[in-house]
């Protein structure tokens, strides 16, 4: 099947050391970002298979995790996006999946689970 590039946009720099020790190995190859700005250009510089992003990427309540989404949606439409979030509602939920989201889940998440999920994701 082949390894599967993941993006992990999240602004806790610890949760992304971590996720990315969780997920990293033969099947997956994990890149981190941090902020809005590095998440966008490393999607508009290579194609990922999954971008998971968390919805808020600063201490204001905003939903960069929803542009993101959005930005995929119109220049990378086959990558799947999943959200995360620990300040998720129903009508966010909503959102996200009339969107395009292929996944909304909340914190805390296993980092097991979320593996699981891209190793064993059909397709691309």
């Amino acid at each position: 099947m082949g390894e599967k590039s993941v993006l992990v946009v999240d602004d806790e720099g610890t949760f992304l050391m971590a996720i990315k020790r969780i997920l990293d190995g033969p099947e997956l190859a994990v890149e981190t970002a941090e902020n809005f700005n590095d998440a966008i250009a490393l999607i508009n510089e290579r194609d990922f298979n999954f971008v998971i992003t968390d919805l808020r990427l600063t201490d204001v309540i905003n939903t960069e995790g929803l542009d993101i989404l959005k930005h995929i949606r119109e220049h990378r439409p086959g990558t799947k996006v999943i959200i995360l979030t620990g300040y998720g509602n129903t009508r966010i939920m909503e959102e996200a999946y009339s969107m395009g989201a292929s996944l909304y889940l909340e914190k805390p998440v296993s980092g097991n689970l979320l593996r699981s999920i891209l190793v064993n994701s059909g397709g691309t």
